[in-house]
């Protein structure tokens, strides 16, 4: 685990950094052991294990809402998803200008040495 890039201590607390997005995870500690060890490893008070609860997931947890609605970029390839799911319908909303994208055709190596 490394300090300022899967964590970060905050006023003597472990604070779990999401490595996609680079944000802090308000309320979540690793599990098992490992955030203890890590306030060990950090000089700081070491906490008791939490302890999990309940667990849910996402499609039974959003099924707790009346209502639902929200923006994706790949909703319309996981629209049956939607539908079958959370009896939700997916409306594209089209792009404001051109893609610049250019697709090519997929290229099949055998080898690395073929492939550079």
């Amino acid at each position: 685990m490394k300090i300022d890039v899967e964590y970060i201590v905050r006023d003597g607390k472990i604070e779990l950094v999401d490595t996609f997005t680079g944000r802090i995870m308000d309320g979540r500690s690793y599990s098992e052991g490992l955030q203890q060890a890590i306030q060990a490893k950090e000089s700081i008070e070491i906490e008791p294990e939490t302890k999990t609860l309940a667990t849910i997931t996402y499609q039974n947890f959003f099924r707790m809402f009346k209502k639902l609605c929200g923006m994706t970029g790949t909703g319309k390839t996981e629209e049956q998803e939607f539908v079958d799911i959370y009896n939700m319908r997916v409306n594209v909303v089209p792009t404001n200008k051109p893609i610049a994208r250019v697709d090519e055709p997929d290229a099949i190596f055998v080898n690395a040495e073929d492939k550079w």
